[in-house]
């Protein structure tokens, strides 16, 4: 480990940018990375920066070794809290300018400042998507799978008048009490709403085959607020990590099942369209949706966040109804009635979205031209 004490400006950045260069020229080191007090691993280098107001920081740092993409961010030490739950290391850090950090396995999970990008279009897109096929709808029953940190159900109660149920799966109860502690949509999450918000400590995808197995079982909105499937090693070894399995068509299938047959709304995460092999995943999972599965109205979504690789991250919707539209409306938004956006967004309790509009729901799926051409060929 190397430290570098009370510089002054000219001089840090000089030996902050050698010392990033030594980092990245490290041949052995994680896919994310960041302090490692219990780790006697060698080839991993933390770089620490203590300033003339003893303010002592570190880097965060993720690397998309197939692009040979590296992003940092710099929090504050010592960490706010740093605890191992039953599946994964837990650490909430303090920064300067993003607020507080959320990191899972020394990957960053979200910030205070940008985590309303996606977890705003995650809730409302879905819900949204559901007022324009039902302007009068019944009162709305809800899946979420994963999002232990409960940002994207506190959304939804932003529509309470509307749900009458939300049941909220997540594997890690850890995750899910130092949410509550340290991030303010998620104090009380729970306890102030238990007449609407089921919280299920469980495998999202063993929830889903045993939620099948009950008679007449089904969701109007499902939301997959999953991690990623996958990554890929700086030799090139492709690492399966768990949530693979909430990608397999197997899953994909049980979610069409689960969703009502007189129309439903799924969305999940779909990884960002600027790494290659991601974007592979993107255009397979269209055709497994489309092709495979028949949903219909299946779009890819963008959004835009700083602190994700690359600073974009999409996700899919996608429709189970008993009409459909024609292939050349379905690529169109102004097939939907956005006067309906509008007014359920005008009328959403609680404070205010700081991301979500109709607008920008609406432009989401206008995508770079080599991008709509490697998705929808």
């Amino acid at each position: 480990m190397m430290k570098v004490l009370a510089l002054n400006n000219n001089r840090r950045i000089v030996v902050l940018v050698l010392l990033t260069l030594m980092l990245v020229m490290t041949k052995n080191y994680y896919h994310c990375y960041g302090d490692n007090e219990n780790d006697n691993d060698d080839d991993e280098t933390d770089i620490i920066i203590s300033d003339n107001t003893n303010n002592t920081t570190i880097l965060i740092t993720e690397e998309e070794f197939e692009i040979g993409f590296v992003q940092s961010l710099r929090v504050q030490m010592p960490p706010l809290l740093k605890i191992d739950s039953e599946y994964q290391s837990i650490e909430v850090y303090e920064s300067k300018h993003y607020g507080k950090v959320f990191t899972l396995d020394e990957c960053l999970q979200l910030t205070e400042l940008d985590a309303p990008h996606y977890n705003e279009m995650l809730a409302h897109v879905p819900v949204m998507e559901y007022f324009m096929l039902f302007p009068s709808p019944s009162k709305l029953k809800i899946l979420v799978l994963g999002g232990g940190d409960g940002y994207v159900v506190s959304e939804l109660l932003k529509h309470s008048e509307y749900i009458r149920t939300i049941d909220h799966v997540d594997l890690d109860r850890t995750v899910i009490d130092v949410s509550a502690k340290y991030f303010p949509w998620a104090y009380n999450l729970y306890s102030d709403n238990s007449d609407k918000v089921n919280l299920i400590i469980d495998d999202g995808a063993n929830f889903v085959r045993e939620r099948l197995l009950i008679k007449d079982s089904y969701y109007d909105i499902i939301i997959q607020d999953s991690s990623d499937p996958y990554f890929y090693e700086d030799d090139g070894e492709l690492v399966v990590l768990p949530s693979n399995v909430l990608y397999s068509t197997e899953h994909f299938r049980n979610m069409y099942r689960l969703l009502s047959v007189h129309g439903g709304v799924f969305i999940f995460q779909a990884e960002t369209y600027n790494i290659p092999s991601n974007l592979r995943s993107i255009r397979q999972w269209k055709r497994t949706l489309s092709e495979t599965l028949n949903y219909t109205d299946v779009r890819y979504g963008t959004i835009g966040i700083p602190t994700y690789p690359t600073g974009q991250i999409g996700f899919y919707v996608a429709h189970v109804r008993t009409t459909t539209c024609e292939e050349d409306q379905c690529s169109n938004s102004d097939f939907y009635d956005w006067d309906v956006v509008t007014k359920h967004f005008n009328s959403m309790t609680g404070n205010k979205t700081k991301y979500y509009h109709p607008k920008i729901h609406k432009s989401a799926f206008d995508l770079p031209l080599w991008v709509e051409e490697a998705i929808y060929n």
